[in-house]
């Protein structure tokens, strides 16, 4: 498994808000813009599609927003493939959060995507985005096994602040995600920095599912004390291949990636998924 040195880990949308993201595609308004929240997006039916609008810079969450799919073809040619509403998925989040669409991507290859939405305050936006919808993917996918982490937990560290950046920490440095493997446990696994309302929505969900599931945290830097500028990325995050973050999977008994989610997700989102694994 080979890795570009120089990976960035890039927050595309913060958890809890106040994060710009960068313009894409021709919007017709100078008000509204849409960007794609994923980093990839996978060949498919009924994939999730992340997708952050901007007004001037800052995120909205009170949109009405449609998204046409469109697999692109030699020259000019495009064919229509479907249509979702997307509906904002931000409980828990503290204001923050992604529009999600559920789109059928299939085969792989060069498509466009035709976001619109309005606001209540009378803005408007029109604009395309292209994406590239890969067949196999880069950080690993749903049906495949979870790559075995040794990733640092408590007994590693008992100074939770060494391996948590979240402000108190976490308790979801117990085992390690090769451990829970083992023990044949359905696993959530979240990686994220600093936690933030990722980590709330998770503790919310927490109490009720901690029997069943184990809930893993994976600090996406180390070395962030005492000095941040000497951080590294963490390398279960090289294992993994992220080259973003929130990222959360859903990990069944047999050690297969049943889900995934990347960007700010909400709890209703997860908890859905969450229920699918354990029914």
């Amino acid at each position: 498994m080979r890795l570009a040195a120089a990976v960035a880990v890039t927050v595309l949308l913060s958890a809890c808000g106040g994060a710009t993201a960068p313009k894409t595609g021709a919007a017709d308004s100078g008000e509204l813009q849409a960007t794609m929240i994923a980093s990839e997006l996978v060949a498919g039916l009924q994939q999730r599609v992340p997708i952050g609008i901007l007004d001037h810079n800052t995120p909205v969450t009170d949109a009405s927003v449609r998204v046409r799919s469109f697999l692109l073809g030699s020259g000019d040619k495009a064919a229509f493939k479907g249509e979702s509403q997307a509906p904002f998925k931000g409980d828990g989040l503290e204001g923050a959060g992604v529009y999600v669409a559920h789109l059928d991507l299939k085969p792989a290859g060069n498509w466009g995507l035709e976001v619109t939405a309005s606001r209540p305050n009378g803005a408007r936006l029109s604009q395309r985005l292209a994406i590239n919808v890969v067949s196999k993917p880069l950080v690993p996918g749903v049906g495949e096994p979870a790559p075995a982490s040794h990733n640092r937990t408590s007994r590693d560290q008992p100074d939770l602040t060494e391996i948590d950046s979240g402000r108190p920490p976490d308790d979801m440095h117990q085992v390690s995600i090769a451990e829970a493997l083992r023990q044949h446990r359905p696993t959530l696994v979240v990686f994220a920095s600093p936690a933030f309302c990722t980590s709330k929505v998770l503790q919310s969900l927490e109490p009720a599912y901690k029997d069943r599931l184990s809930f893993i945290h994976v600090e996406v830097y180390s070395n962030f004390k005492p000095d941040p500028s000497k951080r590294q990325l963490a390398p279960t995050v090289l294992e993994w291949r992220l080259q973003t973050e929130p990222w959360i999977f859903l990990i069944d008994q047999e050690g297969i990636i049943q889900s995934r989610f990347e960007g700010p997700t909400g709890t209703g989102e997860l908890k859905t998924a969450v229920d699918n694994l354990l029914a």
